[in-house]
């Protein structure tokens, strides 16, 4: 966030917004050059607009049931960052004297009582199995490695689908939306998972479109996240969706988070695949076509950095990648033009010079061909 332009700090008194009460946090803290504890708090003014904008912000409202579905080799992450944005949630509305008692209750799930390993090594306690849950209202199904056993779970899918039809929402983690396909809960629906595993969503449930870009993904009811981290976004938007934007701009202030995170998943996956290529010096190049896309990248020069001939080039870099190297700089030259339009400003004459598309034309026949939506509509949409 900005520093605010204006140093009175009596001019944010005035202004009855949640944003207002943000800058003026962050100038306080300007101010005084580090994090205080004696930072401002919201006048009553501020705390009356808030109260009335989210339906769980009001006190007279019973707590929202979140139940976590968890199992032996689950992500760790997976489940505490999304339930840690909830528990957060209810802290603040109580600190700010927005409620008196939470406004979410969490439970964690599971096979059995008792406690679960996760895939780090770490155990959690897990406090009531599934099959004796009580009324739910937001149901969560974790991600992990220990996922593809629970894809074959038939009293699990099966307990899912007759909740699924009895919950507010139905969500899932990373990987937990293979366990959801493997319920039929997203046929016909887009959904996404973690990158690495778009291609096998795609395999369990042939009939659902995959996003392999979208940090999360709304589809009616049902949610659907990629990696674990990603989690705790799609928690963030719930809680905007049940308490308002001005709770949930808090709520991801204080937990250091983006309420929309700028940029899709495809920003990590392009060049951590770059990174475990098996062959070394086709590695090297991927990382430097993808800081180089406003160069031409013909094959002739790439061939040349990778000490190969243009041929030998063309057939190595299809073998290993799985894409031509034409193929593989245009959708790097999209990914990079999606983010410079979401995090920038920049003209669309910059951004298609920084990309590589030499002139606006270019660039905006590629969004149409490849996205089915020009730059200026894909901006207005994301920003």
């Amino acid at each position: 966030m900005r520093r605010p332009e204006s140093t009175d700090i009596k001019d944010f008194a005035t202004i009855g917004s949640i944003e207002a009460w943000q800058h003026l946090t962050v100038y306080w803290q300007f101010r005084h050059r580090r994090f205080s504890h004696t930072a401002p708090t919201m006048n009553s003014k501020l705390k009356a607009r808030v109260h009335l904008r989210g339906a769980l912000a009001r006190s007279d409202r019973r707590p929202h049931r979140v139940a976590m579905l968890a199992y032996d080799n689950a992500q760790i992450l997976d489940i505490t960052g999304p339930l840690e944005v909830f528990a957060r949630t209810s802290r603040w509305l109580i600190d700010q004297g927005l409620r008196r008692t939470p406004c979410y209750e969490i439970t964690l799930l599971g096979e059995r009582r008792g406690s679960i390993k996760t895939s780090g090594g770490l155990k959690l306690e897990v406090s009531e199995t599934y099959r004796d849950a009580g009324p739910i209202d937001t149901l969560l199904i974790s991600g992990g490695i220990g996922c593809e056993r629970e894809m074959r779970n038939e009293a699990l899918l099966e307990w899912i689908r007759r909740r699924s039809k009895r919950v507010a929402r139905l969500g899932s983690i990373c990987t937990g939306a293979l366990i959801l396909a493997a319920a039929g809960l997203l046929k016909h629906r887009p959904a996404t998972t973690h990158w690495a595993y778009c291609d096998r969503l795609g395999e369990v449930a042939p009939d659902t479109a995959v996003n392999v870009d979208a940090i999360y993904v709304k589809s009616g009811r049902v949610y659907t996240s990629a990696g674990v981290t990603a989690g705790m976004d799609m928690a963030l938007a719930m809680v905007e969706e049940d308490c308002g934007r001005p709770v949930a701009l808090a709520v991801a202030q204080a937990l250091v988070m983006f309420l929309k995170r700028p940029g899709g998943q495809s920003q990590f996956s392009r060049h951590l695949a770059a990174q475990s290529t098996r062959d070394e010096r086709l590695g090297e190049l991927e990382l430097w076509m993808l800081n180089h896309l406003e160069r031409p990248l013909t094959v002739p020069e790439l061939a040349a950095r990778a000490a190969m001939s243009p041929r030998h080039f063309a057939r190595r870099f299809a073998a290993e990648i799985g894409v031509t190297p034409a193929e593989y700089i245009a959708r790097a030259r999209i990914d990079a033009a999606r983010r410079l339009l979401e995090e920038t400003r920049l003209s669309m004459k910059e951004v298609a010079t920084r990309c590589g598309f030499s002139e606006e034309q270019n660039l905006r026949r590629a969004f149409v061909k490849r996205l089915k939506v020009t730059p200026t509509d894909y901006r207005n949409r994301v920003q």
